[in-house]
C-alpha cells in the first residue's frame, strides 16, 4: 500500500520538497538458501525522503513477491532505501541500498536487482544462550569458566567443568595509558574455536552457519588492548568477528566421538577501565545435545531468570 507524502508529512512545504527529489526504482529478488525463488513473501521498502526533527522521513511501500520471487517498487528518495522480506516458515531479512549518482530526475543505475535470501526455519533447539559480562577474579593466571553453570571454576566460583580458560594481564598507568592482553584457551583434545566473518547489522535474522564445521578449530586466540598518549586507543576487535567453538569433546582410540558445539555472536570485548583486574564480554549460544546444530529456539533458553542485559534472541 502506498502512503502519500501528504499523509506522512502533513506539511505542504515537505510535500514540495519530496517532489523535487530524484526517483529511484529497486527490484527485490527473494530466494531461499539454494537460490530458488520464493513467491508469496511480504516485501517492504522504505524510501528516505529527508529528515524532520532529527528523524528520517520514510515513504513505505509493501507488496508480495511474484512467482519469480520478485517485487518492484519506485519512489522519490534522497538516495537511501531500506528493504526486507518475511514469510511464514522463514527468518526475517533486512538490508539497505544507497544510490551514489543521479541525473537530477532518476537515481542511477535505474532499477537494480538486489537479492534477499530467506533462511528456512528448520530445527531450532534449546540452548544455553546469554550475554556474558565477567570480571576476571585475578590477573596473570588461567581461570576456568563453566559455560553451562555460568560460573568460574573453584576457588573463584561454583563451576564444575572447565570449558574455557581465560588469562588476563594488565599494565596500568592512567586511563590514557595502559596495556592489557587476554588469552582465551579451550583445553582438551579436539576442543577449540574458529573465526567466522559476518556482519551483524543487516541480513538474515538467523546468522552464521546452520551447522558447526567438523574441522578447523584451534585451541587458543589472543586479544590485546593498548592506549598511549599521542597514539590513542587500539584494540583488535572487529564488528564482523564471530566464532564457532567446540567443547567437552569425547574421544576413543584417538578419534572424536562426540562434542558440544556453540557459537559466539560478535567479538569478545575486553577492557581495563572501571575494573581492578579486567572485564570480558561475549554473547554465546551453546547446544548441549551433542549435535552440530546451531539453530537456536529463543522460546527454549536453558538459562532462566536472565536480566534484560543478559537476554538474547534469534541470532
Amino acid at each position: 500500500m502506498r502512503i502519500s507524502c501528504v499523509l506522512i508529512f502533513g506539511l505542504f512545504a515537505l510535500v514540495i520538497g519530496c517532489n523535487r527529489l530524484p526517483e529511484a526504482s529497486l527490484t527485490i529478488k527473494v530466494v531461499d538458501e539454494n537460490g530458488k525463488p520464493i513467491s508469496g513473501a511480504e516485501v517492504g521498502l522504505g524510501f528516505e525522503q529527508g529528515y524532520k526533527n532529527g528523524e528520517p522521513i520514510m515513504f513505505t511501500i509493501i507488496g508480495i513477491s511474484d512467482s519469480n520471487g520478485t517485487f518492484v517498487a519506485k519512489a522519490r528518495t534522497s538516495n537511501y532505501i531500506s528493504y526486507g522480506a518475511v514469510k511464514n516458515g522463514y527468518y526475517r531479512y533486512s538490508y539497505v541500498h544507497r544510490f551514489k549518482t543521479n541525473n537530477k530526475k532518476r537515481w542511477q543505475p535505474w532499477n537494480p536487482e538486489v537479492k534477499v535470501v530467506l533462511r528456512k526455519i528448520e530445527n531450532p533447539v534449546p540452548m544455553y544462550a546469554r550475554r556474558a559480562e565477567l570480571e576476571m577474579p585475578v590477573l596473570n593466571k588461567e581461570i576456568g569458566f563453566d559455560l553451562l553453570e555460568y560460573d568460574w571454576i573453584p576457588p573463584y566460583g561454583k563451576g564444575e567443568y572447565t570449558d574455557i580458560l581465560f588469562k588476563a594481564t594488565r599494565k596500568w598507568k592512567s586511563e590514557w595509558e595502559f596495556d592489557g592482553s587476554l588469552a582465551i584457551r579451550f583445553p582438551g583434545a579436539f576442543n577449540g574455536i574458529q573465526l567466522v566473518k559476518e556482519g551483524r547489522s543487516f541480513g538474515s535474522k538467523f546468522k552464521l552457519p546452520r551447522f558447526a564445521p567438523e574441522e578447523g578449530y584451534k585451541n587458543q586466540i589472543q586479544k590485546h588492548i593498548i592506549a598511549s598518549p599521542g597514539r590513542g586507543f587500539d584494540y583488535d576487535y572487529a564488528e564482523d568477528n564471530n566464532y564457532i567453538f567446540r567443547i567437552r569433546s569425547e574421544s576413543k582410540d584417538g578419534k572424536l566421538v562426540r562434542a558440544m558445539y556453540g557459537k559466539l555472536q560478535g567479538d569478545f570485548s575486553f577492557g581495563l577501565k572501571g575494573s581492578t583486574t579486567a572485564s570480558i564480554g561475549f554473547k554465546y549460544f551453546l547446544n548441549p545435545d551433542y549435535t552440530r546444530n546451531l539453530e537456536f529456539d529463543p522460546k527454549q533458553n536453558l538459562f532462566s531468570n536472565l536480566n534484560s542485559t543478559e537476554r538474547v534472541g534469534i541470532e
